[in-house]
């Protein structure tokens, strides 16, 4: 079978776009601390929060979807950590290798065997996710550390497992069902901060959609990183003179105790 040149000039074409399409993916990744990625305002404290979190646990410390065991480096105290991951989740879409594969929803440890869990934006990938913080409440010990991570204004990601969003009063109503004490409550995102992140994800999703389809209107995306670094500063300058408002965080920590 022949191949006739117009499509070997599509084929051509498409593997241009999908090598450009990688390594734009790879730059981004490397400039992700500084305001000409989209979404700065997400990465531009992550270690400092990464720490924060790390400080609440120790002992014998659950990860449930650990991906690629990140949180482990930020756990100061002496620990067993233990990471589990979904095996779809682990082997074929980031290729990463936990202790443990498992179901978040249905965790094979045995009672009271945890001295602390991490779920850190998991919780909304799961169809059943009352499922899963019961699951936490049964292997946790009792006055056990279980910190809860999860987006509230935050596009779609990782479909199509990204089933739920909850406002801090959902979570508090699901928490306190399985008999958790709320010990602290983040709200993390300005209104201005969240408005930003959304509108620089927006602009960037729109660039690359037009590189897909090979729309002309591409030759706009040049302008791409001066508009995402004038969002981002703009955003970032007024947020400082803004008091904290939790009408629109892009994303919520709670640390709980098992009772």
């Amino acid at each position: 079978m022949s191949i006739e040149p117009s499509e070997l000039t599509q084929i051509e074409m498409a593997a241009g776009i999908l090598m450009l399409y990688k390594t734009l993916k790879k730059t981004l990744a490397k400039i992700r601390s500084t305001p000409f990625h989209p979404q700065w305002f997400v990465y531009r404290n992550e270690h400092w929060h990464h720490s924060q979190i790390g400080k609440q646990v120790a002992g014998t410390v659950l990860d449930i979807g650990c991906a690629d065991q990140y949180i482990k480096t930020y756990i100061q105290a002496n620990h067993n950590y233990i990471g589990l991951d979904y095996y779809q989740t682990a082997v074929h879409w980031y290729a990463t290798q936990p202790h443990v594969y498992g179901d978040a929803q249905a965790l094979p440890f045995a009672d009271n065997s945890m001295d602390a869990v991490l779920l850190l934006d998991v919780l909304e990938h799961l169809p059943r996710p009352e499922d899963c913080i019961g699951e936490i409440a049964r292997v946790l010990k009792p006055s056990g550390t279980f910190v809860l991570q999860v987006p509230f204004i935050y596009p779609l990601h990782d479909a199509p497992l990204d089933f739920h969003r909850w406002t801090q009063h959902g979570l508090q109503k699901i928490v306190q069902k399985y008999g958790f004490i709320i010990r602290q409550q983040i709200q993390i995102g300005k209104p201005l901060e969240t408005a930003g992140l959304l509108l620089n994800i927006a602009i960037s999703k729109t660039i690359l959609n037009w590189l897909q389809q090979k729309n002309p209107a591409l030759i706009l995306g040049i302008l791409a990183p001066v508009v995402v670094l004038s969002v981002n500063l703009l955003c970032w300058l007024f947020s400082l003179i803004s008091p904290m408002d939790d009408i629109m965080p892009y994303s919520y920590r709670l640390v709980l105790e098992k009772q």
